[in-house]
């Protein structure tokens, strides 16, 4: 055990090390991406970097930096979807995002975690991008559900937001407040239940935010918790659209 710890922490440092020049990249894309008009295949390259950052960061416990990349990628899919009337406020957006980046790994390269002031800018950028009146968090491991759901959220104009640690999803919530959190049985750190039920009984904004607890297999749960139990099987996207309609 203490071998694959020690092999994992040397895979961490060398991926801080490199993390530069990824970032790097990434900003060299976006100039050249500023210098001309609309290219598909810049932008295609940017997301898929940013993909790749925001994979890597969870991977390496880099959390914020996957927090980061996330509505990152949100930015780039709205120019891929409207390039015209989205290029003035995706460039200035991109370059802080850029910034945003390289503050959060100069925290971790020296040991430490990135300040509130990431996280109130990042929450200021969110706003920015999806300026709208609901907002949903999905903390789900199958990037499969995720996208399903991701799409019926945004088709009813919500701002989404995934994160894939029950643990840091709580501390989200408890800090920001999400009108719907959907969240699967089993998640990393802080199972579905026991972060639904953090939730209502903290007291906090988020206490009163509808939950939906998606499972692979029927599932009877007592008390007040969830609002919603939905089963991941073919019916999960009408269900799912029902109770957006029911509540919504």
């Amino acid at each position: 055990m203490e071998q694959i710890r020690a092999m994992f922490e040397a895979l961490r440092v060398n991926y801080l090390r490199e993390l530069p020049s990824h970032i790097d990249e990434v900003e060299q894309l976006l100039l050249a991406l500023e210098r001309g008009s609309f290219d598909l295949e810049i932008c295609r390259d940017i997301y898929g970097r940013v993909h790749s950052l925001k994979g890597s960061g969870g991977t390496y416990g880099l959390h914020l930096l996957s927090d980061v990349c996330h509505p990152f990628e949100d930015l780039i899919t709205s120019l891929l979807e409207n390039p015209i009337s989205f290029k003035d406020r995706f460039s200035k957006a991109s370059f802080i995002f850029v910034d945003l980046l390289r503050t959060v790994y100069k925290a971790y390269v020296n040991g430490q975690e990135p300040g509130e002031e990431v996280k109130e800018v990042l929450k200021s950028l969110r706003q920015q991008i999806a300026p709208t009146e609901k907002s949903a968090m999905i903390v789900e491991s199958s990037e499969l559900v995720v996208s399903i759901l991701r799409d019926i959220l945004k088709a009813k104009h919500f701002r989404v937001e995934v994160v894939n640690d029950g643990y840091l999803a709580l501390g989200r919530l408890l800090s920001e407040p999400f009108d719907l959190l959907i969240t699967g049985l089993e998640t990393k750190r802080l199972n579905g239940i026991a972060l639904i039920s953090a939730m209502q009984k903290s007291g906090s904004k988020s206490s009163k935010t509808k939950s939906i607890l998606l499972t692979a297999t029927t599932l009877k749960i007592g008390q007040e918790i969830p609002d919603y139990v939905v089963k991941k099987d073919a019916n999960l996207k009408e269900i799912f659209k029902c109770i957006l309609q029911e509540v919504w």
